[in-house]
């Protein structure tokens, strides 16, 4: 698997363990070792126990991919599939630059922008033009 495969592997996991208890009692049935984290994960998602979770996906990524395809092949409606992996996409702007109006009310709503359609980049600079600012992202 590629980072791009295990991030939406890890993502989909993350998302059944918290929103289908047919997962969460699947998971736990593989992985009896996992309970208390899957179990308290499945309530609060904000636990410490998500860490865990994640260490244990990444020491064991295929055999936790073979229980999410096998589970999802076996019960597909349990989630909109389509609806999540268009949720978690990321836009890649690398290369691109964008000017906005030098204002506050201008740079709130470019980083509300950036977070709502989930920006990818490694690096953004910043440059004043004039009465605007330029972003170039690579």
């Amino acid at each position: 698997m590629d980072n791009n495969d295990n991030y939406t592997a890890l993502a989909l996991l993350l998302e059944l363990l918290t929103t289908s208890q047919k997962y969460v009692d699947a998971y736990i049935e593989r992985f009896p070792g996992q309970t208390e984290n899957a179990l308290s994960f499945s309530v609060d998602p904000g636990c410490s126990c998500k860490e865990k979770i994640i260490e244990h996906f990444k020491n064991n990524a295929e055999a936790v991919d073979d229980l999410t395809q096998t589970f999802l092949q076996n019960n597909p409606l349990e989630i909109n599939l389509k609806e999540f992996l268009q949720r978690i996409s990321v836009n890649n702007v690398a290369g691109r630059m964008f000017k906005i109006d030098k204002t506050e009310e201008a740079y709130s709503n470019f980083i509300d922008n950036m977070k709502n359609n989930r920006w990818a980049f490694r690096y953004m600079s910043a440059a004043v033009d004039g009465d605007k600012y330029v972003f170039f992202f690579a």
